[in-house]
């Protein structure tokens, strides 16, 4: 297509944290625009549009203004473009010479650089490439410069990210450092609370929605006073609170490197594996303690579900009450019976797959309640009458099982890394073959595929068990102050979930059987860090 000599023109004009601030004056948006239009009307052209990208990458071009310019190329609005420079047009050394060579060309559009002496009318552009390439090199030396500052600010615990964690402010004179902000921190308080008594993410969300509170999304617009351009969802969700139940930033860690940019070109990000997270312990203000973070830790890894009765709360021994003889849970149930209800708990494979898996072992409710509260106020009794002795027990009995807790761990441990190292190993060897045209492609990518699944299994197992040792290393039982609060319960009347989940691990319900016309039913009450107590 021939280009034409009297022009409609389109002035492009860009700038971005890419080009830096050394010549910030001969750089800015009002300078190249006073340069391009003097330049446009100086050859008696027509000034038809102006399109300015402020504070967009020259390395992608999902620019808005640049992309209404080849809009208006290709509906023939304007024929010839104009930039201070080829960087105004772009740092992608591949995309810019797309378009300096193929692209405006093809749409019959003139384009010229100005201070690069570049103008696709002429044949003198030989040099074009070669400024694109430089151009490309400079926006990557500076990503490089920036990802190596951020990592260095991040390993100094500085706060890196656009906005604050739910229940986080910036200090006012130090916008790397995070202060609490008291309202949100008493909702993440709660819900820590909550989550560690037995309740669900999902019925902790329900609650929150019940009762009104705005969720960390909402919270940001809110103190922001702007609506969510994105319309979303401003409600809790059980995804949300497992998120924040998961972060560090809770007991005073800060936390970053979590995403890594894969080109500075696209500004992709991909998933960093947990072990390379940049993690700075103390940096702030705990909301929560360590210990209660570690409970929660824990519950969050057993994946425990507690069981949601009809009326929306949480079943009195949900997650903690099991099958004796399957370890299957006792699952809770409602009977109708002569028009009354009956509460029970029964062997969930039961429920599942009949005789064939398990028995019933059906026991009701109110007898395993009462049953575990004789058993509570009988070794409280014990505890107020043989304090110093039955303490020194308890301690010994908690070590013993932390120990052995920490083998278990050290052993799959141990195990998973042996086995990444053989995965891995299979992998390159393969890989080998392949190269070597011993293996077909359609037999490298199946296996390869299978690799690639057990490598992420193992690389997530080894992530838990080093979370659960370091976890045992940085917190201690603390098994008198357990003990102090079990004393307390020589003489209650009633259980509730709290009671139940402070003092109780599980508790295993045996089959009943019948002699003599009496039903017998035996309940083995196994209690936090020490396991059975017996008189």
């Amino acid at each position: 297509m021939r280009i034409q000599n009297i022009h409609r023109v389109g002035i492009y004009l860009r700038l971005s944290r890419d080009d830096g601030n050394s010549n910030a004056e001969s750089m800015s948006i009002v300078t190249q625009k006073r340069m391009l239009t003097d330049y446009v009307k100086e050859r008696g052209w027509d000034l038809t549009e102006t399109y300015i990208d402020d504070g967009y990458s020259g390395t992608t071009f999902d620019r808005p203004a640049f992309q209404r310019m080849l809009k208006d190329i290709e509906r023939g609005h304007i024929d010839c473009v104009i930039t201070k420079d080829l960087s105004r047009l772009g740092r992608n050394y591949a995309k810019t010479g797309y378009y300096t060579e193929e692209y405006f060309l093809e749409h019959g559009v003139r384009y010229i650089a100005v201070n690069d002496n570049v103008d696709t009318m002429k044949d003198d552009n030989d040099i074009a490439p070669f400024k694109n390439i430089l151009n490309e090199m400079y926006a990557k030396d500076i990503s490089r410069k920036v990802r190596a500052a951020r990592a260095v600010n991040a390993k100094q615990g500085k706060f890196l990210g656009s906005k604050p964690p739910f229940g986080y402010t910036r200090c006012p004179t130090d916008k790397h450092k995070l202060i609490i902000d008291e309202k949100p921190a008493q909702i993440i308080a709660r819900m820590f609370e909550m989550f560690a008594s037995g309740d669900s993410g999902r019925h902790i969300s329900d609650i929150f929605n019940k009762e009104g509170i705005p969720s960390p999304r909402a919270y940001f617009y809110q103190q922001a006073g702007r609506e969510n351009p994105l319309n979303e969802s401003m409600t809790w969700n059980s995804n949300t609170v497992m998120q924040l139940l998961k972060n560090q930033v809770y007991i005073g860690n800060m936390v970053q490197g979590k995403r890594r940019v894969t080109s500075f070109k696209t500004k992709s990000r991909a998933v960093v594996p947990e072990e390379d997270w940049i993690v700075v312990e103390n940096t702030h203000d705990a909301i929560i303690g360590k210990d209660l973070w570690a409970k929660v830790q824990k519950k969050i890894a057993t994946g425990k579900s507690p069981h949601v009765t009809k009326s929306g709360e949480i079943s009195l021994f949900a997650g903690i009450a099991r099958c004796a003889d399957c370890g299957a849970a006792m699952t809770f149930n409602t009977k109708q019976y002569d028009g009354k209800t009956y509460y029970i708990y029964k062997c969930s494979r039961y429920a599942v797959h009949g005789k064939s898996s398990c028995s019933i072992h059906h026991v009701p409710a109110s007898a395993l309640e009462e049953a575990v509260l004789q058993n509570i106020r009988f070794n409280a009794q014990l505890l107020s009458e043989n304090d110093e002795e039955l303490l020194g027990k308890l301690i010994e009995l908690g070590a013993r099982g932390q120990q052995r807790e920490i083998r278990e761990a050290e052993t799959k441990l141990n195990e998973s890394v042996k086995r990444l190292e053989v995965v891995e190993g299979m992998a390159q060897k393969l890989f080998e073959e392949r190269c070597t045209g011993n293996v077909p492609d359609s037999v490298f990518k199946k296996l390869m595929q299978n690799y690639d699944v057990e490598q992420a299994n193992l690389n997530q197992i080894i992530a838990e068990k080093r979370n659960v040792l370091m976890e045992m290393e940085n917190a201690a039982i603390d098994i008198s102050a357990w003990a102090e609060e079990f004393k307390q319960y020589t003489n209650i009347d009633k259980l509730d979930r709290r009671i139940v989940t402070t003092l109780i691990d599980s508790v295993e319900v045996h089959e009943s059987t019948k002699e003599n016309g009496v039903v017998r039913q035996h309940i083995t009450v196994n209690y936090k860090f020490v396991g059975q107590l017996n008189a």
